[in-house]
């Protein structure tokens, strides 16, 4: 019975979350698209077939302003395959970066992706953020990822934080992180978060 009521709240909280994310991407979408309806000029789009086409957004930085937290490494600890139909893995990993007002923290995560067709994937995860001295903030995160032809995969997502509000990272204490992280197949990563405020 107690097993029955856990499965049945991490249920509630895995939905919660994925309802949680769905609606913030469709906020985003919309609040940006509605910004860059006012901006657009003959020299960022293109009509074909009576559709507009605006350039892409790539930088988060001119939406959300300076990063709050930038990666300086990234290792990759386990990768392990949970399902083969359809692929799923569960990745974990360790990296250090710097967080504002804050400054070097260490991040631990697992993620859990589900790899769809032609590069696409999705996946769910939760990790922390630590500071030397113990202090810590731990997070869910919820992304869509995409591999380029190149090979560069590249995943957007948001994380949901929480932490003592008076610990070093308090800062972070209910905080949502909007974050694309990019990995090269020649070993070189870049994760970027940004603070929606």
């Amino acid at each position: 019975m107690q097993y029955k009521i856990q499965d049945t709240v991490l249920l509630f909280l895995l939905v919660s979350t994925v309802l949680s994310v769905t609606l913030v991407s469709i906020l985003i979408q919309d609040t940006y698209a509605q910004d860059q309806l006012s901006n657009i000029t003959e020299s960022n789009m293109t009509i074909s077939n009576d559709k507009v086409k605006t350039l892409t957004f790539e930088n988060l930085s001119n939406f959300f302003g300076t990063p709050m937290f930038v990666e300086t490494s990234h290792n990759s600890i386990s990768s392990i395959t949970i399902s083969t139909s359809p692929l799923k893995t569960q990745d974990s990993y360790n990296a250090t970066g710097v967080l504002r007002d804050v400054g070097n923290v260490t991040e631990m995560a697992t993620f859990v992706t589900t790899h769809l067709a032609n590069g696409k994937s999705n996946s769910v995860g939760k990790g922390n953020f630590t500071t030397s001295d113990g202090d810590f903030a731990n997070y869910t995160g919820q992304d869509v990822g995409s591999t380029e032809s190149s090979g560069v995969e590249i995943y957007k997502g948001i994380q949901i934080f929480n932490s003592n509000p008076e610990g070093k990272l308090g800062l972070l204490d209910n905080v949502i992180g909007m974050y694309v992280y990019k990995y090269w197949p020649n070993g070189t990563t870049t994760g970027t978060i940004w603070e929606w405020k």
